[in-house]
């Protein structure tokens, strides 16, 4: 089980969701959480790209319901809502082109079509964490990588190239799947790696980097961060979604104390590993002996994915700040803690900039 379970996209509307705010120029305010920068690409180019090489698509009563997607470059991105067509210059219903299963199929699934985002944005006016992810991404530019996308892939700019990452094959992955996520929104791994040491990724070699509800699972999160560094070029970002302690299955667990992380990138150790797996099983998902023991040991061994560490915003900016003074220095750390209702948004936020 995974905490983005509860963030899957939840199909198509017809009237406006929440995201459509992401449309708009966001005046920076006094948050002290502003400074997020919006495109660098001009609107008129943007809307360029969506209308010259985009084409809106929908396969009624097949396996994707409803949905609408905007199929662009060998990749299909769904249409959150309508309003959102309009928005970006398309016409509801008329534009879009109804053809078989098959065709839908053909294209690979990618992140939800964004909107569009210029100037500077205070976040202090967004309240949900699907236009959180679109204002994290709007400033996005070149080639990336995501690890870890499963069956949510992040809101990527259209004109931004993106890879994906995992450590798992495409079919190991179906077998994962959660309640509520379908197959056909599953990634296809361009490259199988992960975030704890981004193996066959070359250093200086990527623009951008993101791992979404991914550095939770990192034994050793502070020397992930600094290997992701390594693989960015000057001016790259890495985008870290995480999930807060206080919204998700993890909010009986104390917070990962600083020291801990601390030991963790200094002296791995793997007895303090099965610590985490013995705390993860009695206080996230308890269970009675002797199924705990055994569970707990079972898990251990076959290095199944766990929450390792927990934050919440303040203990995860103490862990930057101090990676920031004691391993490798970044040149802008941003960081947002959880934005609207704890029910549906379940995570805060964090860009760093080489």
């Amino acid at each position: 089980m995974n905490s983005t379970q509860r963030d899957l996209p939840q199909g198509w509307s017809s009237a406006l969701l929440p995201v459509g705010a992401g449309s708009s120029v966001l005046p920076a305010g006094n948050s002290p959480f502003h400074g997020l920068r919006g495109s660098p690409r001009s609107r008129q180019d943007e809307l360029q790209l969506l209308h010259a090489e985009g084409t809106l698509l929908q396969a009624r009563g097949s396996i994707f319901g409803e949905q609408v997607f905007l199929c662009l470059r060998g990749r299909r991105h769904s249409v959150l809502s309508a309003a959102r067509l309009e928005e970006l210059g398309f016409r509801w219903p008329a534009d879009v082109v109804a053809v078989p299963e098959r065709v839908l199929a053909s294209f690979a699934p990618a992140g939800h079509l964004p909107g569009l985002w210029h100037g500077s944005v205070d976040t202090s006016r967004i309240s949900d964490s699907t236009t959180m992810r679109e204002a994290m991404a709007a400033g996005l530019e070149g080639g990336g990588l995501e690890v870890g996308a499963g069956a949510s892939p992040f809101p990527v700019p259209l004109a931004c190239r993106v890879l994906y990452g995992d450590r798992l094959p495409h079919e190991d992955l179906l077998a994962e799947l959660y309640p509520g996520q379908r197959a056909c929104d599953l990634v296809i791994p361009d490259i199988l790696t992960d975030f704890d040491e981004l193996a066959g990724v070359a250093d200086g070699s990527q623009d951008f980097l993101i791992a979404c509800h991914v550095i939770e699972h990192t034994r050793n999160p502070i020397g992930s961060i600094a290997v992701a560094q390594r693989k960015l070029r000057p001016g790259g970002k890495l985008l870290l979604v995480i999930p807060d302690k206080q919204r998700t299955f993890d909010r009986h667990r104390p917070l990962t104390p600083l020291s801990h992380l601390i030991e963790d990138h200094l002296r791995p150790d793997r007895q303090r590993d099965y610590a985490h797996y013995e705390e993860f099983y009695r206080l996230s998902f308890p269970m009675q002996e002797p199924a705990y023991s055994q569970e707990v040991r079972h898990r251990f061994e076959t290095r199944h994915a766990i929450h390792y560490h927990v934050w919440d915003h303040d203990a995860f900016r103490s862990m930057l700040d101090w990676l920031q003074d004691n391993v490798i220095g970044w040149s802008e750390i941003w960081t947002h803690p959880a934005v609207g209702n704890a029910q549906e948004n379940i995570e805060h936020y964090a860009l760093l900039t080489k």
